[in-house]
């Protein structure tokens, strides 16, 4: 063994033997079957192990010493010394080493490799020491004849070098002298992995143990304790330490835990010589990775599953470990290897980012605990106990952030950011010491004034505000000002680890947290100079446009008035800035994802301060429709700031308050806007974007009667809609145009549409507000809309189909509810029950087939008899004559009209009033409202009419002025020829037209005598008998009148109207119409939990005591009914199991909450719900179509644990993807609630896996409530529901489920006409 040893020390041209050496002694090693019979004979493997690990060491002897840097050398012995100080250590204390075993994966040795020689300066003075060390070990193993003790083979010396060998070698170039480093190197390497291999496979004593782990220290610290140098000089020469470093640490680690030593000595030996290794990265790294994997192993034993908690996983550059360690020995591990390196301020600049970013990781692993833990026995470590454990480091870094290095101060922005996360993770056992508390908050002071640790303070801080941090809500001023460094331009300058746009985002997201905090803050003051600090910001701010600073103002002057004069620095003041940051930051944001947060944010400001601030909602809406105009956003941005412009149609009482051209300004601007997107032509792009703009413009119209009186606005509105409605003309008619400018070549080529068709003729402006339409106009109005321009022959692209369809629904809301319905205030007085024509149809049909079985059902004359029409191919109408409702005219003719469209279901009472030619003939109309109404938003009315008779008008007065018919002369009366100039003279016409002339001149004569005679007598009284009535009050005639009053009976107009013959299936389909709604119908489920542990009985059938405000948040949702009186949606619910619930409705939803506190187990007789007798099966049942959860929780504590459970509890069909949970912050505010919303990737198919992705990933299509804001008590529950509302729609749309619906409603009416329209002729 003493001449395999000297071959490690030869020079590097004999590598290839060394490389023998090292494959013998390796397979010495790992095969007991080859080794050295007299070790096998006498049990020496111990002692051979050690020799050959003493004798491996010498191969790490560097045999060329590059040029030394400059740079000094750590205070330290030389590396001689040192290296020979612990060869010398390990080979005498050797048999007093006491370790155990570890485990890793092995590389294989290759077959060696030609290597050069060349030795450094200084190597026979190494070859002397280790002679004499070998000289002495022979003479004390022949004097004790110990097996053991003479095993033991010192290092056989290096090969000396002379000055006559180095002569003889000759001087190879650089290039060769480089590749052979680097031969020695990979050799290194490979020995490495040698040693690592026998500390996982070979049973070690506990002495050799030692020995291993002191060989293995005095390489790593001779090789590591030199300056980083590598190639510095341009020599070639790669510098053993900076190429061994990774590999040195990672072997000498794994060593080192797996002997699981606890000897005291040699871990404070580690200590010292780690810190000599501390201006290397690597060192860094590894200690990152090995306090990583001890820390997880330790969290996981307390904390954590019982899987895989014996284990310690260590993987570095795709290599991983696993070690089997005892409970204790991690543990006492794990302290001395968190305190290995010294205080991370005594690191260099490089290595102190690196320790703050391995102290950053640590901690994540202790803030995950809270999350992941599966024994709720053991308590997760709380703040105090992190800080306990990293706080020095973490606040002394903070410290020195104002004057830290440029390379210094990402470690002091890594040191804030670990702070954030600690502070804000809610504490729900023990709350934060207070010398932390402070700490903290003076720390935020100084670093929201550094432009390095700002973007990272912001990024990490996002939820700060929505913890109960006592006090936390005295630096909302400091981060107003720090916000304004970054929105709504980014002033400072952030480093390449921080994303702009994240910062920017992550401001927004703080923003949302404090937003709502000056109106419940209102009487406190703020601290002094805080307006300064908003003055330096806008300083720094500057940099914005003229049109910036005038939306300034224009903001400033909404916040002119103080609200308190007691208070000399209210909260409120801050007001002015949010309003400014989230306002500015829209005109000048660039990311889509920012800005469409942006809008969800600023519509729940203006429902948090519009009770507040007039003219709020004014300068909002004008500000995102100048947005809008620009027609630069994304189509995903435009989408939802249309959404936020609909969502303002519920403050049109506020609107009307503080200006009555806001709702006039923003139609107009709309229908310029669609009239641009129509005239650009790319539908495919555009075309939601037309669609979306024509539902806010006609929600805005329909907010009140406004726009009766404003003549140019409703000019501009229908010919808007016109455009839609006439898309289909458009299209061939540009395609005519494109040829027409195809053949002129040198025309300029015309890009707009022709002209717009008017549909409609506008009425004149009414004086009176008692005054209405006819009924003729009305009814015109109604029917004209789909009539325009349809060709059903033609295939439509559906971007075409989408806009008409679109236009024509807003247009029948138009014309069927402005001027014609009461207000929304009269709705709730409508009748129910009446005018049922289904049930009546049903009732004749069964009356006539059942009293004469002769007569044909079908041949009906009776006045109630019912008859259905299609109008205008879109419009199902039913009428059936009624008596009248005056009692001086109960013979009078008097219809009910029932229409059915894409907008609802409307009846009306048409009646014929019999007055005076010298009346008016526009009369004031007696209302009826019905409950067939299904929209709550669409208004019945009556529509009265106007007859003649000769029964009741008396004589007419000849005498005066009405004897004269009104004239008028035509603009061409001059070319209009005369009776004598058509016939020629003495042709029969002539002389026939002669004859009739003297008759009629020989009539009027005579009329005028009998006149003349009449004037002259005085009046005679005569007693006549007045004749009978010759009215048959038994025949249906109202109908026709109303029909031919329309016009709808003229040649002309025939094709207007179709008979739809009645039959079984068509009453059958009628009532599947009915059945479908003409709103969008939206259920929830509200849950009460006190924290994410409850169970599903807790959730539904035992829950504990449930806080008040949440019946008064179900309250605020909707209003409640009764289900067994209610007419409107009542989803699954039924009065067996359920007697009341909140619902709301407006005039485009209808919105249902399901809450499993409502129901009671129903009746054992029951038909339906008789076999469910649990309340949480009936639950399951009525929910099963709901896909939002409404959750409020007291606290947050693993919320995202109780979603996964609602999911996996109810039936297997449910549909729920968004879930909101409410966490009312009661600790140090009252009325604040934090709001997170969760879409977990879960479901009972992929399908429904995926569609969670795609709307997880798209999370901001709804709103307006976005995951972790704070919102007061006043708007919560408006909020959720809007929001609620949005994310059902929201999720249909990713499922490929939801269609509008008007747009069923369509098609539905379509598919009656083609089934059930018949051929009459005009007399029939």
């Amino acid at each position: 063994m003493e001449i395999l040893g000297q071959g490690f020390t030869l020079p590097l041209e004999d590598m290839d033997i060394t490389s023998n050496d090292m494959n013998i002694y390796a397979q010495w090693l790992f095969d007991p079957h080859v080794r050295p019979a007299a070790v096998t004979k006498d049990g020496l493997e111990q002692e051979l192990y050690q020799i050959i690990f003493h004798q491996y060491s010498l191969l790490f002897q560097p045999r060329i010493f590059p040029p030394p840097p400059p740079a000094p050398l750590p205070p330290s012995s030389s590396p001689r010394t040192g290296y020979n100080q612990y060869i010398a250590t390990s080979g005498s204390a050797s048999a007093s080493a006491h370790s155990n075993s570890f485990h890793t994966t092995t590389l294989p040795v290759t077959q060696p490799m030609n290597l050069i020689p060349v030795f450094p300066a200084g190597g026979q003075e190494y070859y002397q020491h280790h002679r004499h060390h070998h000289h002495h070990h022979q003479q004390q193993n022949a004097n004790t004849g110990s097996s053991s003790s003479g095993s033991q083979s010192p290092p056989p010396p290096p090969h000396p070098i002379g000055p006559s060998t180095t002569a003889a070698t000759p001087n190879p170039t650089k290039e060769s002298i480089s590749q052979l480093a680097h031969r020695h190197i990979e050799l290194c390497k490979k020995t490495l992995a040698v040693l690592a291999r026998a500390g996982r496979v070979l049973a070690l004593s506990e002495e050799t143990w030692m020995v291993l782990l002191k060989v293995m220290l005095g390489i790593t610290d001779f090789l590591l304790k030199e300056p980083m140098g590598g190639d510095t000089n341009g020599s070639g020469i790669p510098n053993m330490g900076d190429e061994l470093c990774e590999h040195l640490l990672r072997v000498l680690c794994e060593l080192w835990l797996r002997s699981q030593i606890k000897d005291v000595a040699m871990w404070n030996m580690l200590k010292d010589c780690f810190r000599r290794w501390t201006h290397r990265p690597k060192s860094i790294e590894q200690w990152t990775l090995i306090s990583l994997s001890l820390t997880t192993r330790t969290l996981n034993v307390l904390y954590g599953d019982e899987e895989d908690t014996s284990v310690v996983m260590l993987s570095m550059n795709g290599t991983n470990v696993k070690m089997d360690l005892a409970a204790d020995f991690v543990d006492y591990a794990w302290y001395r290897i968190l305190h290995l390196i010294p205080h991370p301020l005594e690191l260099p600049a490089h290595n102190f980012t690196l320790a703050m970013l391995g102290i950053g990781q640590l901690i994540d692993c202790f803030n995950a605990v809270d999350e992941r833990v599966v024994s709720r026995t053991a308590e997760p470590p709380s703040g105090n106990t992190i800080l306990h454990i990293f706080g020095t480091y973490l606040f002394d870094a903070c410290s020195t952030a104002p004057q830290a290095e440029p390379e210094s101060q990402r470690g002091c922005a890594e040191a804030f950011a670990s702070l954030c996360k600690i502070f804000c993770r809610p504490q729900h056992q023990r709350p934060f010491l207070r010398t932390y508390i402070e700490r903290f908050y003076a720390a935020l002071s100084v670093g929201l004034k550094s432009d390095a640790c700002l973007p990272v303070i912001l990024l990490h801080s996002t939820e700060l505000f929505a913890t109960d941090l006592e006090g936390v809500r005295m630096l909302v001023s400091d981060f107003i000002a720090a916000i304004k460094l970054v929105l709504p331009k980014m002033v400072i300058t952030t480093k390449g680890f921080v994303s702009v746009d994240d910062v920017r985002l992550a401001a927004i997201k703080v923003v949302s947290t404090i937003m709502c905090l000056p109106n419940l803050f209102e009487a406190v003051e703020l601290k002094p100079g805080w307006d300064w600090d908003m003055q330096c910001a806008s300083d720094s701010a500057s940099v914005l446009g003229e049109p910036e600073h005038m939306v300034t103002q224009l903001i400033r002057v909404l916040y002119t008035d103080q609200p308190d004069e007691s208070t000399e620095r209210p909260f409120t003041g801050l007001k002015f800035y949010i309003l400014e940051l989230l306002l500015m930051s829209l005109r000048t944001e660039s990311s889509s994802y920012n800005m469409r947060y942006l809008l969800h944010l600023i519509n729940v400001y203006v429902i948090e301060d519009v009770p507040f601030c007039k003219g709020l909602v004014g300068t909002v809406v004008k500000l995102i429709t100048e947005k809008i105009l620009t027609m630069q956003l994304p189509s995903d941005v435009t989408l939802v700031a249309f959404d936020v412009l609909i969502d303002f149609v519920d403050l049109y009482e506020y609107v009307k308050r503080d200006s009555k051209n806001v709702a006039r300004e923003l139609v107009l601007a709309l229908s310029r806007y669609v009239d641009a997107l129509i005239g650009a032509g790319r539908l495919v792009y555009s075309y939601p974007l037309i669609v979306q703009a024509y539902d806010c413009m006609i929600r805005w119209i329909l907010a009140s009667q406004w726009i009766i009186d404003d003549h140019d606005c409703y000019k501009a509105v229908i010919a808007t809609l016109s455009k839609g409605i006439t898309i289909f003309d458009r299209a061939s008619d540009d395609v005519q145009i494109a040829n027409d400018t195809h053949s002129e070549k040198k025309k300029r080529r015309d890009a707009t549409f022709p002209p717009t068709k008017q549909l409609f003729q506008l009425p004149p402006r009414s004086t009176s507000k008692n005054t209405t339409t006819s009924s003729g106009s009305a009814l015109l109005q109604h029917s004209t809309v789909a009539n325009a321009g349809r060709n059903s022959s033609t295939a439509y692209k559906k971007e075409e189909v989408a806009v008409r369809m679109a236009a024509e629904y807003c247009m029948s809301q138009f014309v069927n509810q402005l001027g014609q319905f009461p207000s929304l205030a009269e709705i709730s007085s409508r009748q129910t029950g009446v005018n049922n024509d289904l049930q009546q149809l049903k009732h004749k049909r069964w009356r006539c087939q059942s009293n004469t079985t002769t007569e044909s059902s079908d041949q009906w004359e009776p006045r109630d008899a019912i008859r259905y029409f299609l109008l205008d191919k879109r419009i199902i109408l039913a009428l059936y004559d009624v008596e009248s409702t005056h009692q001086e005219s109960r013979n009078a003719p008097a219809v009910q009209m029932i229409l059915r469209d894409t907008t609802g279901k409307y009846v009306w009472s048409v009646e014929s009033q019999y007055k005076a030619p010298t009346t008016s003939r526009t009369t004031t109309p007696s209302t009826t409202f019905h409950g067939d109404v299904t929209t709550s938003a669409s208004d019945s009315s009556v529509l009265a009419g106007t007859a003649k008779s000769n029964e009741d008008i008396p004589p007419p007065n000849r005498t005066g002025s009405n004897d004269i018919p009104p004239t008028v002369v035509a603009v061409n009366a001059d070319a209009l020829p005369t009776f004598d100039n058509l016939f020629a003279e003495g042709s029969n016409s002539w002389k026939q037209w002669n004859v009739v002339r003297a008759m009629a001149e020989d009539e009027k004569q005579a009329e005028d005598t009998i006149r003349e005679s009449a004037k002259q007598k005085a009046p005679t009284q005569y007693n006549v008998e007045p004749s009978k009535a010759n009215i048959s009050t038994e025949s249906a005639r109202g109908f026709r009148l109303l029909l031919a009053d329309l016009g709808l009976l003229l040649p002309g107009n025939h094709s207007r109207i179709t008979p739809l013959r009645i039959t079984e299936t068509l009453i059958t389909e009628i009532e599947t119409l009915d059945m479908l709604n003409d709103r969008d119908c939206v259920s929830v489920t509200a849950y009460y939990a006190e924290s994410g542990d409850a169970s599903w009985l807790e959730l539904v059938e035992s829950p504990p005591p449930i806080n008040p405000h949440f019946f008064q948040f179900l309250n605020c949702l909707g209003w409640p009914i009764d289900i067994a009186r209610h007419t409107g949606f009542k989803g699954k619910l039924d009065p067996a199991i359920c007697e009341t619930t909140s619902y709301y409705a407006d005039r485009s939803v209808e919105f249902l909450v399901n809450v499993p506190y409502f129901l009671h187990q129903p009746p054992e007789d029951d038909g339906v719900w008789g076999t469910t007798n649990t309340i949480s099966k009936i639950h399951r049942q009525v929910s099963s179509d709901d896909h939002v959860c409404i959750i409020w929780i007291e606290n947050l504590a693993h919320y995202a644990t109780l979603a996964k459970q609602i999911k996996q509890s109810n039936s297997a069909h449910s549909k729920s993807m968004v879930y909101l949970f409410i966490n009312p912050l009661k600790n140090s505010a009252s009325g604040l609630y934090w709001i997170r919303i969760l879409i977990p990737p879960i479901g009972n198919q992929a399908t429904s896996v995926t569609a969670s992705q795609r709307l997880n990933e798209n999370a901001l299509i709804f709103g307006p409530l976005v995951d972790g804001i704070v919102i007061s008590r006043h708007a919560l529950g408006a909020m959720i529901r809007n929001t609620a509302i949005s994310a059902h729609q929201a999720c249909r749309v990713v499922t490929d489920t939801y269609t509008r619906p008007y747009v069923m409603r369509k098609q539905f009416i379509e598919e009656i006409s083609h089934r059930h329209k018949e051929k009459l002729q005009l007399s029939e």
